[in-house]
């Protein structure tokens, strides 16, 4: 499936309407933006329609709560696949504001005249997300605003809900579908496996809420270069993200530099692991278990750095493996002897 094209006066109608509406396609298993309305960019503090298009496309939660991310992303991808009516509320800030807003989002899905399925969205503003318990906004109280936020304590299905990533078989998904996009467009697809070292020793000194804190920081660092729906947190503080391999060191260098200005640089090195695809047939977990072998070897050096994949470190690793396994074998059938000193 291609991506829908609008004939210019289709286009030039819907991006002028007043009503702040978005029309989406799922395309290899991700939602991408093809229309957003004049009242769309004014709702949202947008000028330059072209970079809200590009927020939507690469970080479409990036001024939304945190608490709220994995909540209505969950809502909007089973939206995508399931159908039905997609219908949230939830917190969000205009570009330049420090003050959340509270967004009512309602979609349905429509069929153009070829047999493509499109989903429009349209939203409102309910009023500003008050801290006067008995105040009102636009019909909403601070009550709403707190039975909202524990709703989005629910931990989400398919999306991390500290950082609002994807979850890790979703973003198995979208690597799988973002790889073979990538190879038809000539692009050498790579995976990385992101390590932060001396987390204990952060949360010990800092709190785990701060290192919390820290984690959504680096998130937003691995979105910023590379596209929300291109990373992952599959656990803790270990991070996957699929990108091509064009700049992909210093796009790292960067993170790194940006991330060891944190807390007065006080956060831990980030280690990667990268495994970029030679065309070998491999599922993206085999991918994603190579640079993790990788990003293994940078084990007891300090200070950010990233290490690539090789047959080599894969051969070791087998042979390590081998004699693991087979050790207790060996003194039993006396292949090797035991001497005392």
């Amino acid at each position: 499936m291609e991506r829908y094209q609008y004939t210019p006066a289709e286009r030039a109608a819907l991006e002028g309407l007043r009503q702040p509406l978005a029309v989406y396609q799922f395309l290899d298993r991700r939602v991408v933006t093809l229309i957003l309305s004049d009242g769309f960019c004014k709702l949202f503090g947008y000028e330059d329609r072209a970079e809200a298009l590009h927020d939507m496309d690469h970080n479409m939660y990036k001024d939304t709560h945190p608490d709220d991310v994995a909540r209505i992303s969950d809502a909007a991808l089973r939206f995508a696949t399931e159908g039905g009516r997609y219908e949230v509320v939830y917190r969000t800030r205009k570009k330049g504001s420090a003050d959340y807003r509270l967004i009512h989002a309602t979609g349905e899905h429509v069929w153009t005249a070829g047999g493509t399925r499109l989903a429009q969205v349209w939203y409102t503003d309910e009023g500003d997300d008050t801290e006067d318990p008995g105040a009102t906004a636009g019909g909403l109280s601070r009550n709403l605003s707190k039975a909202l936020h524990e709703q989005s304590l629910v931990r989400a299905s398919q999306f991390d809900e500290l950082t609002g990533l994807p979850s890790m078989s979703y973003f198995f998904e979208l690597a799988d579908a973002g790889k073979q996009a990538m190879l038809e467009q000539y692009i050498r697809p790579c995976l990385l496996y992101l390590d932060l070292q001396g987390m204990k020793f952060f949360n010990s000194r800092h709190g785990f809420a701060e290192g919390d804190r820290m984690l959504r920081a680096l998130a937003k660092l691995l979105i910023g270069a590379f596209g929300a729906e291109c990373c992952c947190r599959i656990g803790a503080d270990h991070f996957v993200v699929y990108t091509g391999e064009e700049d992909v060191e210093d796009r790292l260098r960067d993170i790194f530099e940006a991330f060891g200005a944190l807390y007065e640089g006080q956060t831990p090195p980030i280690h990667v692991g990268i495994y970029v695809s030679r065309l070998e047939a491999i599922p993206v977990s085999s991918a994603c278990d190579r640079a993790k072998l990788a990003c293994g070897q940078l084990r007891g050096s300090y200070g950010s750095s990233f290490r690539y994949y090789t047959q080599e470190l894969q051969e070791k690793a087998l042979r390590r493996q081998y004699i693991v396994e087979a050790f207790d074998t060996a003194l039993r059938e006396r292949w090797i002897q035991v001497y005392y000193q």
